[in-house]
């Protein structure tokens, strides 16, 4: 009868092992989908020949705008440009690629802007006729068109 309950008793204890290791196998991989559903376009990138830094994160509108009192957004753009660029839109998020809509601080100018990142690159290509500007030698001047920018 003892021999009896220790068989039981380590079957028991197998089949609660293969249990763990399957509940723990399934909880892995449903984090590993959760982790790769996130988009591309998140995070903090820098452009040392123009000082602009963009912080963004398309997928949730988490991200305070330093020196501002706005609860969340998209994302900001702030640096040697004429004031911070809040992104407070996200029109179209396809993979690698977004299209935004970014309002200057001040409330005066917004402008679509087209994201496209790479492996350590985010491109910010401005849509439409409407610039943004940046300050070069005490003057405003228009920033090209498209500005690459690298990860942080």
């Amino acid at each position: 009868m003892l021999f009896a309950n220790k068989v039981l008793f380590l079957w028991g204890n197998n089949n609660y092992r293969q249990m763990k290791r399957t509940i723990l196998s399934i909880i892995t991989m449903l984090s590993m989908t959760c982790a790769f559903a996130q988009s591309a376009l998140n995070g903090s990138y820098f452009n040392k020949d123009l000082y602009i830094r963009i912080r963004l994160n398309v997928d949730k509108a988490d991200i305070p705008v330093p020196g501002l009192e706005l609860d969340s957004c998209y994302g900001y753009i702030q640096g040697n440009i004429n004031s911070s660029w809040i992104i407070l839109k996200v029109k179209k998020n396809e993979g690698n690629k977004a299209i935004v809509r970014a309002m200057c601080e001040k409330g005066d100018n917004a402008q679509d802007l087209e994201l496209t990142i790479n492996e350590t690159e985010l491109s910010i290509k401005q849509i439409g006729d409407s610039y943004i500007k940046g300050i070069k030698d005490r003057k405003y001047v228009k920033l090209p068109k498209t500005i690459i920018l690298n990860k942080e």
